[in-house]
């Protein structure tokens, strides 16, 4: 490997390292890194020159100026990595000699380390070894001047040996909180719930086969169907025609929930009547979201630090869920949810605007002044649904300005957010406190069973009316209009192509979905043991096994065992490295010493410190009837040890040296001369 070639290895290096970054950079950042590289190339061949100090300076400031304008910060994770990838980028372009390179080589450590600082996931993990390998290998080839294979190979085993002491490290010291615990930027989370529902809104989200959090639960008797499976997220009380959106109430904000503790709230006290039967307890490991809100059963808690219960009874959390969270939480077997309600939550509930849908309006007065009572009246509107021409579809037809009544009476096609909401205007109407909730229902089991885990698809709507002596009463329409949706899930519709429609997601997508979502479950459970086991190992989880393996958690054993371990692992690095040093041999020195120990018995062997080719040519002086033989034998040694050939043609050259060994001529009969 020439100067040249170490020179493009480092470029291609550094484009190894910054790629994972490129999406999240701003656009003015990449096109500086990709300018650096572009003119490093002609640069490296001495056909342009480098800037000069004062561009670098003005690329410096112009760089320090757009993080600060893409950010409004210089601090933080984004800023932090798009400032060292400007260090890269400007150091690129005043790259002379090799102590610049080893400087850039260093750098890229900490810029492939900035991964981790967005995502701790198994196959971030697996490209940063990758970018180790090609960093290190870049180290050796600037050292070594060797090939890229043998570069390679050389910095894979160094990762190798590095290896037993990364996992005694892992095991056995102290475990520490992630470090990276802090605010990314806006937009880092996967696709979710909005804070708000409009027609169109869940049926776009439900075209989305990403995962949205998994559940684990502690007893696997006590599981709910799927069909109770209902994961609350928000509550909407405002209607304005077209859009859900919460109450207004500051009751109701977040920052006004209950947090973490060991027993409920007290207002929760007595606003939730529960039996005495043991809740069902379980883990949620939720995705990012860039949201506040948590998924739960109904009636849950969860004594999570940082994690509340809201007055609308969900699960918050006090800062937004930038990176994947996990929290507990248990269901309780509740009578009533808000027994008793207040006058204001009431009235909360059974806002309308002021003009819109008569004809559903009307509807809801008649139908509630001829069934009379809340439990009839919801009946017969339960019972229309179900025996109405109500089409359940993810592509429904536009709606007019009355958009209740255009779906009740003339469309009848749409998704649960058009059943949710014209069901909750129905009841609204008719003098029935009600709200919409959105969140998810259903889910599937992992590959192995070990955790239930619900997809964006998943994402559902449906309504909670409030009934006297019961509270707040889920009832879901769509249900009435498609109950293989709530029993089996949205993957029971995967044949039923007016569901789908033309969509984007169409049911010839979803039935692929299918074909291939067991590779896809497959690989989301990897990296789902990947979180639980390797980045959620924390102290419990050590004590845990040192308990198992030592039956104790003392903490000088942890110590002693951690530094023994790592004297030992690194004893026999450095005997396997030392024994390895004195046996190494390069096969055509192999062939010298075969040919030395061989006319030893002439008294003809190779003295200490004599060079090969000095000893070949004293064999040569003593021996001229040999000399054709130790001719062929030192132009072949030249060739391997000094002119560097290819690997096939070395290999060619050091065969025909043995065979010279083995026929070599037969000095018992030539007259030994004195040397």
């Amino acid at each position: 490997m020439n100067h040249l070639n170490s020179r493009y290895a480092l470029l291609l290096t550094l484009l190894v390292v910054v790629l994972p970054q490129w999406t999240r950079l701003p656009l003015w950042l990449d096109i500086i890194f990709v300018l650096s590289l572009l003119w490093r190339i002609p640069a490296i061949e001495q056909y342009l020159p480098l800037p000069n100090k004062f561009i670098k300076a003005a690329l410096a400031l112009a760089g320090l100026a757009g993080i600060k304008y893409s950010y409004n910060t210089w601090f933080g994770p984004e800023a932090g990595t798009s400032f060292l990838i400007v260090c890269v980028a400007l150091k690129l372009l005043e790259t002379k000699n090799e102590r610049d390179c080893y400087v850039l080589l260093t750098l890229s450590y900490f810029v492939l380390a900035t991964q981790f600082l967005f995502s701790q996931a198994l196959w971030t993990t697996v490209y940063a070894v990758f970018g180790v390998l090609c960093i290190t290998a870049s180290y050796v080839i600037f050292n070594q001047t060797t090939s890229i294979k043998h570069a390679l190979k050389k910095s894979l085993i160094l990762l190798s040996q590095a290896l037993p002491l990364m996992l005694i490290l892992f095991l056995f010291f102290p475990r520490l909180p992630p470090l990276w615990t802090f605010k990314l930027s806006e937009g880092t989370g996967k696709t979710g719930m909005s804070d708000n529902m409009s027609p169109g809104d869940l049926a776009k989200l439900s075209q989305s086969s990403e995962l949205a959090f998994r559940v684990e639960f502690e007893d696997k008797n006590k599981i709910p169907t799927k069909a109770e499976l209902y994961w609350r997220g928000l509550t909407f009380s405002r209607f304005d025609g077209k859009t859900w959106r919460p109450s207004q109430l500051s009751i109701f904000a977040d920052d006004n929930a209950a947090w973490s503790g060991y027993s409920l709230p007290s207002w929760a006290e007595t606003q939730i009547q529960i039996t005495q039967d043991k809740p069902i307890h379980y883990k949620v490991i939720l995705e990012p979201t860039d949201k506040t809100w948590l998924y739960s059963l109904s009636a849950a808690y969860s004594r999570t630090t940082a994690v509340g219960l809201s007055r609308d009874f969900r699960l918050v959390s006090q800062i937004p869920v930038f990176q994947r969270f996990t929290y507990d939480a248990m269901q309780f077997k509740a009578i009533a949810l808000d027994a008793e309600l207040p006058n204001w939550l009431r009235q909360d509930n059974l806002v309308l605007p002021a003009q819109g849908n008569p004809v559903a309006r009307k509807m809801a007065q008649q139908w509630r002044q001829f069934h009379g009572s809340d439990a009839a009246y919801i009946h017969a509107v339960l019972s229309w649904f179900r025996k109405s021409p109500f089409y359940y579809t993810l592509e429904p037809p536009l709606l007019g300005k009355n958009r209740i009544d255009d779906f009740l009476f003339k469309t009848k096609r749409g998704f649960c957010e058009h059943y949710s909401s014209s069901f909750t205007f129905l009841l609204r109407a008719a003098g029935i406190p009600a709200r919409v909730v959105v969140g998810y229902q259903g889910g599937e089991w992992s590959p192995n069973k070990d955790s239930w885990q619900v997809r964006q698809m998943d994402a559902h709507a449906w309504v909670e009316a409030w009934l006297p002596n019961k509270g707040w009463v889920r009832l879901d329409p769509t249900g009435a209009v498609a109950p293989q949706r709530i029993e089996q899930g949205m993957s029971a519709m995967a044949q039923n192509q007016e569901v789908w429609g033309d969509s984007t997601f169409s049911g010839l997508k979803y039935n692929n979905y299918k074909l291939f979502g067991q590779l896809r479950n497959m690989a989301d459970y990897i990296n789902y043991r990947w979180q639980k086991d390797i980045v959620g190992y924390d102290t419990e989880d050590q004590d845990q096994l040192l308990l198992k393996f030592l039956g104790d958690r003392s903490v000088w054993k942890r110590i002693a065992i951690m530094f023994g371990g790592l004297i030992v692992i690194a004893s026999l690095l450095a005997l396997w490295t030392i024994l390895k040093g004195r046996k190494i041999f390069h096969p055509a020195d192999k062939v010298i010493v075969r040919l030395s120990k061989k006319l030893s018995q002439r008294g003809l062997a190779r003295e200490q410190g004599e060079g090969v080719i000095a000893y070949l040519q004293r064999l040569e002086h003593h021996q001229p009837h040999w000399q054709v033989v130790l001719k062929q034998l030192q132009t072949q040694y030249s060739i391997v040890r000094y002119q560097q050939p290819s690997h096939d043609n070395s290999v060619q050259v050091i065969g025909q040296m043995r065979r010279l060994l083995r026929n070599w001529p037969n000095y018992q009969a030539q007259k030994t001369k004195e040397i």
